[in-house]
């Protein structure tokens, strides 16, 4: 797990005219109210209270702390396993030292520490939700585990896909209006590079509900908004998280129109779009850089979808 570093999401921003925008923002005592004009300069307003959370506070993933706290549970487990064993904790290296009388103990007890490790990192990193990743260079990374922490947090956000939910001449047609006008609000959201000094030192993400009160946001956490209100919204309706160098985008299961950006995996198409903002780019339509990453195929995708299915 060392050789892992934590995925790096710099977020493109996209910097072409924003037609639209957010036009107020208030918090009453968790009531939000939210104004915004649309890429078609009409005016919108939301109000609305989410449901109750059931996500844990986030923290950011720092391989120090996640060594520490690990080698303490070893620290904790060890003498159980080996009475016969002394464990201490080496500073600074952060290493075990095992001593013992018994030779034979201490080679079993040193043959004992490295899956064990192995198996603590991994809980770890699901307690906080993270986990292991190959970046679109093909590196082992860590980071966010974006669709866990979608799938998790739908259920808070059901008063808001209420509103944002819109009418059509089908059921196809309602969820390409619902996407669209769900799309306006979110790129509407202040962009803020979560991972500059300016936002909350060494965190690079912000929960859906994080976003939405604290009106705030980059591209992963506009992503995994999009992502959870989507899940709640329309359960059955197939997405996927594009994650390029630098930036995410989101994939829906919609239909395509002729020159529209969409990408193909497992069976599936996805019609792309740019949640992060500022532009009002238009579901189908990338930023030139994305558009270039993505046909270049430096790209990881993965699906928004429960465990196991």
């Amino acid at each position: 797990m060392s050789a892992r570093g934590a995925l790096s999401l710099l977020c493109l921003l996209l910097s072409l005219p924003a037609l639209g925008g957010q036009t107020s923002f208030t918090n009453s005592g968790g009531q939000l109210n939210v104004g915004w004009q649309d890429r078609e300069g009409k005016a919108q307003q939301l109000s609305y209270r989410l449901e109750a959370g059931k996500l844990p506070p986030l923290i950011a993933y720092r391989p120090a702390r996640m060594q520490e706290d690990v080698l303490q549970s070893l620290l904790q487990q060890a003498p159980l396993a080996f009475p016969e064993v002394q464990f201490s904790l080496v500073r600074p290296a952060m290493s075990l030292s095992i001593k013992s009388r018994n030779a034979d103990k201490a080679r079993e007890a040193s043959q004992w520490v490295k899956p064990e490790q192995a198996k603590l990192e991994a809980a770890w990193l699901t307690l906080h939700y993270f986990q292991p990743f190959t970046a679109p260079d093909g590196a082992p990374a860590i980071k966010q585990d974006h669709v866990r922490i979608a799938l998790e947090s739908r259920d808070e956000l059901a008063p808001l896909m209420e509103q944002l939910k819109q009418e059509g001449a089908t059921e196809t047609e309602a969820r390409q209006k619902t996407v669209a006008h769900m799309l306006d609000f979110i790129q509407a959201i202040p962009y803020q590079l979560l991972d500059s000094q300016s936002g909350r030192s060494g965190k690079g993400f912000l929960s859906p509900r994080q976003v939405l009160e604290q009106n705030r946001g980059d591209c992963d956490s506009k992503v995994t908004l999009m992502a959870a209100l989507l899940a709640q919204g329309y359960p059955d309706l197939k997405q996927a998280m594009v994650f390029v160098p630098g930036h995410a985008l989101l994939g829906v299961a919609l239909p395509a129109k002729p020159g529209e950006a969409t990408l193909s995996r497992a069976g599936e198409t996805y019609l792309l779009m740019e949640p992060t903002g500022p532009a009002q780019l238009p579901m189908g339509q990338l930023a030139p850089t994305s558009k270039t990453l993505v046909d270049s195929g430096q790209l990881s995708v993965q699906p928004v979808q429960d465990e196991g299915k």
